[in-house]
């Protein structure tokens, strides 16, 4: 690897320290303090008895003992994981010009991250005698031996670890507060979807404080903290960044830079661009990030001061001086290049929070009666769900939109995930369920586009209160949120509150109808029930008019009923106006309410008054019936304007209250 330096292995002669231990009736780690003077906490008479039985052993006299472990003193070792991290690297390069330059011998010992290779390193070097040791521990596995008084290493500085009932000097790089440091920055720039990427064999306390710091800086920024978007890189990477990317990922905080690359090729192999539509930042600086396209922002520790800091605390140890027993952490500053954007914020943005289900169509003769049996004509799948259809609408009628559901994490949840996502729809209030199925829709459909509905809500019976609350940041900034009644109810309420706290304007629709909470119709922006639906929700009153009123009394303050093939009325406190339906070949009915919805939450986000709302929704969910299923009967923009300024353009006829 460029830059990296090159090392030399040295072979060490093995010591009778143990023997003389051994016949002393005590520890090596006692023999060897007595030898190198450093036996202020031994007693008189023990030391004494060392002395003794070197002295009188005829197998090697004291000064030959003491002379070969003097000339080796100058020995140092440093046992690290890698030499392929550029951190790492550069830390022993600079350790090995330092102690050099002090006139001291350098060995490197790599563990590659095992314990049983750190373990025997340990004991090879405890039994080599050397004079110091800097060490990278992986866990505390191989720790006990090293502190115990069974090893000769009697001067040590313990490095990127912390642990409090270690002797030793500690030097730590501030992990946590360089991933605070590196979301902040993010956050700063209005990036909310950030995600912490993590390399494969980070040791379980690195972990966690690069874990701390990032849900500080959110926290700090009032986002809430999602798992899902830490990503420790333990296999399948490609898959697993590509699913977020696909989600809404604006940014990505990369460990180190081995991960900054395998980060660069995923988002450019999915043709993202950075930093137009994701930022990258890296926690830890490398050489090799100024020659990344674009170079990539990156926080540094500086590994000459860290070098030096952990040679100076080991010869101090050495040469009889006092070093701290007590955790040290070096900041990280902030490299600033070119691989951060600020995030735009969507401009027309619609929360749509609701079911996403796979739906199953079968062609029928007619709608089957209570115990009778019809054949079908055909039959065909599609993805759907009135969450899933309002939200692919929203996006294909220009709107921002942004969903919040789970699936199951099946051949169905996958699919339906994708397919929202290549619909550009914002999936990071999306999740999977590991104990329940995708949801489910089983559509009767006669000749005449009639149609009944069956539905198995599978994982959307799981979108609940807490699992709405946790998502509350996809709420952040959003002009209208659209909300069925395919989750629960409760969730429904959850959902209102935090829009009205948000100053979101909630588009409600009561399908499948059941009874609504007070809270949730007062100050309700707008609720469209069809005719079944509004009869239900309100049994005493009869006709639609009757209805539309006792609706805004409830509080509500617009409401839509929509009448199938006869339009929709609409009331405020201004008045009652009815919309026609325009006329097209029946094929199939399913979804045109969500379709009307969808196109009116787009045109309103964008801009338009109710009126002009309403005339392009009723074209649109009109046009919807003459085309199969749900989302390949979403008229395109383009289509939509060039019908409403044609041919079909819709007068709406007024009636006073």
């Amino acid at each position: 690897m460029k830059g990296a330096p090159a090392f030399s292995a040295v072979a060490f002669t093995h010591m009778t320290i143990k023997d003389i231990a051994k016949a002393a009736g005590v520890s090596p780690s006692t023999v060897s303090k007595v030898i190198n003077q450093k036996d202020d906490s031994i007693s008189e008479e023990t030391r004494q008895r060392v002395l003794q039985v070197i002295e009188d052993s005829n197998y090697i006299p004291y000064a030959g003992v003491r002379g070969r472990l003097l000339a080796q003193n100058n020995q140092v070792a440093l046992v690290m994981p890698s030499l392929k991290d550029p951190f790492l690297a550069e830390f022993a390069d600079q350790v090995q010009q330092i102690t050099r330059s002090r006139g001291y011998a350098l060995t490197i010992h790599i563990t590659s991250g095992q314990p049983e290779s750190e373990s025997a390193i340990l004991s090879e070097l405890s039994d080599a005698y050397i004079a110091g040791l800097l060490f990278f521990p992986q866990g505390k596995e191989n720790l006990s031996a090293l502190l115990s008084d069974e090893s000769n290493i009697t001067n040590a500085v313990l490095l990127d670890c912390s642990y409090p009932d270690a002797h030793f000097p500690q030097l730590c790089r501030d992990f946590t507060a360089a991933a605070e440091t590196g979301a902040n920055y993010l956050l700063k720039y209005d990036h909310r979807r950030i995600v912490l990427g993590m390399s494969g064999g980070t040791p379980y306390s690195t972990r966690q404080k690069l874990i701390a710091g990032y849900q500080a800086a959110l926290s700090k920024a009032k986002t809430s903290f999602d798992d899902a978007l830490v990503l420790p890189d333990d296999g399948d990477l490609d898959a697993k960044l590509g699913r977020l990317l696909d989600a809404g990922t604006d940014a990505i905080l990369c460990q180190n830079s081995s991960l900054a690359g395998e980060v660069y090729r995923i988002v450019q192999g999915k043709q993202y661009r950075i930093p137009d539509d994701v930022s990258v930042l890296c926690l830890e600086d490398a050489p090799t990030l100024e020659h990344f396209s674009p170079a990539v922002t990156a926080v540094r520790t500086d590994a000459r001061e860290m070098a030096h800091l952990a040679v100076d605390s080991l010869l101090s140890q050495i040469t009889g001086g006092q070093a701290p027993a007590f955790v040290s952490t070096l900041p990280g500053g902030l490299v600033r290049r070119d691989s951060i954007k600020k995030h735009a914020k969507p401009a027309h943005k619609i929360v749509i929070a609701g079911s996403i289900n796979m739906d199953v169509t079968l062609n029928v003769p007619r709608l089957p009666h209570s115990g009778e049996t019809v054949l079908a004509s055909g039959q065909s799948s599609w993805p759907g769900g009135k969450g899933a259809n309002q939200a692919i609408g929203v996006s294909r009628f220009g709107g921002d939109a942004f969903m919040i559901g789970r699936l199951g994490n099946d051949l169905y949840g996958k699919q339906l995930f994708e397919r929202l996502s290549r619909e550009q729809v914002d999936m990071r209030g999306v999740s999977f369920s590991q104990d329940l199925l995708s949801g489910t829709a089983f559509i009767n459909v006669q000749r005449d586009g009639l149609n009944t509905i069956v539905v198995n809500p599978g994982a959307n019976a799981s979108v609940t209160p807490g699992y709405v609350q946790e998502k509350r940041d996809v709420f952040t900034d959003a002009q209208y949120c659209l909300v069925q009644m395919e989750i629960p109810v409760e969730t429904v309420e959850a959902i209102v509150r935090i829009c009205k706290e948000l100053g979101v304007r909630v588009i409600l629709k009561p399908s499948p109808a059941q009874a609504l909470p007070p809270e949730v119709l007062e100050g309700l922006f707008l609720l469209i029930p069809n005719q079944e639906e509004a009869a239900q929700l309100l049994s005493d009153l009869k006709g639609p008019e009757v209805q539309a009123k006792a609706f805004l009394d409830l509080g509500v303050e617009h409401v839509i009923i929509t009448l199938a093939d006869k339009g929709c009325l609409y009331a405020d406190r201004e008045g009652l106006r009815s919309y026609p339906a325009v006329e097209f070949p029946s094929v199939d009915a399913t979804g045109a309410s969500d379709i009307f919805i969808s196109c009116l939450a787009a045109q309103l986000a964008k801009g338009s008054d109710m009126d002009t709302a309403i005339r392009l929704a009723t074209l649109a969910a009109s046009y919807s019936v003459s085309k199969e299923g749900v989302q390949n009967a979403i008229i395109s923009s383009d289509l939509l304007e060039d019908l409403y300024n044609g041919e079909y353009s819709l007068s709406a006829t007024e009636k006073q209250k």
